[in-house]
């Protein structure tokens, strides 16, 4: 993923040069990326032709993944220093320092709101963050801060902080509303934990062809077990029984392992495997 973000660095910067006023139409777009691809595989072309070696670091990108392949803290951080030293502002460069520095998620939710405000200012400062709302994650220059939300997200849910998760998940989905991450996967069973049948069905009638993932199916049923509600529940299981098979398995099996829990005698635990129907998310 990072070779990309860097040719799409890149392609930024060469379509900044060769159009410092904006681009006018596709057609002249078209003709800049295409120009664009031509040098960029000539370059390659030209590495693989001499035996020069692309593996020595040349930019931020390089070093985050060396960061991310040693094995090490001591390596780690040393390559972060030198990714910083690169890009000092670069967000995926904090954002894996705070993680290597991090004991744990609530040590995350101390860094994150600071990095998080100051990306969102500088978006501000320079008038990227309006002009790219709605499509954040496909923007290059706006994809970073999505990342310090996702991160925000998983934090704030790991730690039972549903009400905060719910607000970060709904900007998210303001800012990127082609949700690429998939974060209304996340949305519903916060909004079923919360009890919050208004927004869980809003939600739910949003994705027309989704309807029927079991994402939303579990979800909703437990969200109306809650409300005591079992009419409505055992639709939900209905549909979802309907759809995936294995459902009433995974309910015995589930049923089996939470009687046998109590059991003094018991020594392991067994999860039931539930493959998922649609569980892959949009890239």
């Amino acid at each position: 993923m990072r070779t990309m973000d860097k040719v799409m660095k890149e392609l930024h910067a060469f379509i900044a040069k060769k159009a410092p006023n904006g681009v006018k139409s596709e057609e002249e777009m078209q003709q800049i990326i295409e120009e664009f691809m031509m040098q960029h595989n000539e370059a390659v072309q030209h590495l693989q032709v001499n035996g020069q070696d692309d593996t020595v670091p040349a930019d931020v990108y390089d070093y985050l993944d060396l960061a991310e392949q040693a094995s090490r803290k001591k390596d780690k951080r040393e390559y972060l220093a030198k990714a910083a030293e690169l890009e000092p502002d670069n967000v995926e460069v904090k954002l894996a320092q705070a993680e290597l520095d991090s004991k744990g998620p609530l040590d995350m939710l101390k860094v994150l709101p600071d990095l998080i405000s100051a990306e969102e200012k500088r978006l501000k400062d320079q008038e990227i963050y309006q002009r790219s709302k709605g499509n954040f994650w496909l923007d290059f220059e706006t994809r970073p801060y999505m990342m310090l939300l996702q991160e925000y997200l998983s934090n704030l849910i790991e730690c039972g902080i549903h009400n905060k998760a719910i607000q970060v998940g709904e900007e998210m989905l303001r800012l990127n509303k082609n949700d690429n991450l998939g974060i209304r996967f996340q949305l519903m069973p916060l909004y079923a934990k919360m009890c919050n049948e208004m927004k869980a069905l809003k939600l739910y009638k949003q994705g027309a062809d989704e309807q029927k993932s079991s994402f939303y199916l579990l979800a909703l049923a437990l969200l109306y077990f809650k409300l005591g509600d079992w009419p409505k529940a055992k639709s939900y299981l209905e549909t979802l029984k309907q759809e995936y098979p294995i459902t009433k398995k995974l309910i015995r099996s589930i049923k089996k392992v939470t009687r046998a829990s109590s059991s003094p005698t018991l020594t392991t635990r067994h999860t039931p495997h539930f493959p998922m129907k649609n569980s892959s998310l949009p890239i």
